[in-house]
């Protein structure tokens, strides 16, 4: 039997308790001077900051714009690389705190990324059926790896896209257990605005939509006629708000796409990847020459798509070795490391004959336990999806890993570290946990 949650106690107790640290984090980060000043826009003095050459001011770009000219673009032009989604939350912090945007956004997001803890919460006991003690146990291996912490003052998406994400997750699965509209109709917003945060819901909906029939199967519901057309119109509802980018854009532009960065990712990233590795860097020359005497975003678009997709099919071991070194990157990084880049550590692959004795020793012991760590709960994973599908759950199974593989193989064609990693990492701790309680019972008394 599916436990409910019946006290708010519990969950007051998880987010202070995230809120917090999180609120602590930002302060230390802004009182010391090497991380204070790493944490401005690069621009100015601050140009040669940790933040420059990352994505942030992609970001502030449009925020700005929108101020001055109502577009989320430049001008008057709309833009179709970026969704608008969290422009349009930063432009809120520029036009109320003026000079002092950045600071309240920090603290705005300290408080609103501590509200996953208590989704997963209800996650854990709604839908996954797992014990308190799991995700405590959960809980406490995320905070101390840092996953849901170090990126509370940065300027990018990933976090603030997977507290909004899990947000609407939790209010599905408690719509349909509890048979509650208003969670429903918060639901669909949400996911409706987390796809405009970032771009990769377009075909989560068949997902969710298992995600809901299962939530029903557990609470005996899946017959209720009212159900059925709750799990029917959302699913519906969700397949117009998740691609409300790609409308944007269709009606702005002209086509049907939510943003260039698949293209971006493939062709500039990985390919050149893989064509630096085969010594035929001329074949990415080439196809730029072509590819900048075609007009149109879209145009460019399908010629970038289609020439990445011929490179990997002629070199099919350097992509998937590509993709696997991205994999790994991504799964098995220490989150603290980025805390560590931006008090002026640099632990880029050429730098490590710069580091001191001490911080060579810090860097690989703390490297090693968590590649350890890590490789141990992406184990217990696949052993719960394993162990659930001989259980003859195939829905849920296929939901679960459906999930985890629809949020983590994209980032592999481009890498990008830990962050890429934040939507899901927290269900699959939980799942893990939950697993290694088969193994050692007591753990979950």
């Amino acid at each position: 039997m599916v436990k409910t949650i019946n006290t708010f106690r519990p969950l007051v107790v998880q987010y202070v308790f995230a809120a917090l640290i999180n609120v602590a984090y930002v302060v230390i980060m802004l009182s010391n001077g090497t991380t204070s000043f790493n944490l401005q826009m690069p621009e100015g003095k601050y140009s040669k900051n940790a933040m420059n050459g990352t994505d942030v001011m992609t970001y502030v770009q449009p925020a700005r714009n929108f101020l001055v000219h109502g577009v989320f673009g430049t001008g008057t032009d709309a833009d179709y690389h970026r969704t608008i989604g969290y422009p349009l939350f930063l432009s809120f912090f520029m036009k109320v705190f003026g000079n002092l945007w950045l600071y309240g956004v920090f603290f705005a997001q300290a408080l609103l990324f501590a509200a996953v803890y208590p989704m997963l919460f209800i996650i854990n006991r709604e839908f996954l059926g797992g014990g308190d003690k799991v995700f405590y146990q959960a809980m406490l291996f995320l905070t101390v790896s840092g996953c849901f912490i170090v990126t509370t003052p940065v300027v990018l998406t990933d976090m603030f896209f997977s507290t909004i994400f899990t947000c609407g997750l939790c209010l599905g699965v408690m719509s349909i257990i509890r048979q509650r509209l208003i969670y429903l109709i918060l639901h669909v917003l949400l996911m409706g605005y987390a796809a405009e945060v970032r771009p990769t819901l377009a075909l989560y909906p068949l997902l969710n939509a298992a995600v809901l029939i299962i939530a029903a199967r557990r609470a005996g519901i899946i017959n209720t006629n009212k159900i059925r057309a709750w799990i029917a119109a959302s699913t519906l509802a969700l397949m117009v708000v998740c691609n409300g980018p790609a409308i944007r854009n269709y009606i702005n532009h002209g086509f049907f796409e939510s943003t260039d960065i698949v293209a971006i990712n493939l062709y500039d990233c990985l390919m050149v990847e893989v064509l630096f590795l085969e010594d035929r860097i001329d074949i990415y020359h080439t196809a730029n020459r072509e590819i900048a005497q075609i007009a149109g975003a879209e145009g460019q678009i399908k010629r970038k798509k289609a020439v990445a997709f011929q490179v990997f099919w002629d070199y099919p071991a350097t992509t998937m070795g590509k993709i696997v070194t991205h994999a790994e990157t991504i799964l098995l990084k220490l989150p603290w490391l980025d805390t560590a880049a931006l008090a002026g550590v640099d632990l880029s692959p050429g730098a490590y004959d710069k580091l001191s004795p001490k911080q060579t020793i810090i860097e690989g012991a703390l490297g090693t336990v968590i590649t350890l760590c890590y490789t141990l709960i992406y184990c217990l994973f696949a052993s719960f999806i394993i162990r659930i599908l001989r259980d003859r759950q195939l829905l849920f199974a296929l939901a679960i890993a459906g999930i985890a593989v629809y949020f983590l193989f994209p980032p592999f064609i481009a890498g990008g570290g830990f962050r890429m990693t934040l939507p899901i990492i927290g269900i699959i701790a939980l799942c893990s946990f939950n697993e290694l309680g088969r193994y050692f019972p007591m753990n979950i008394r």
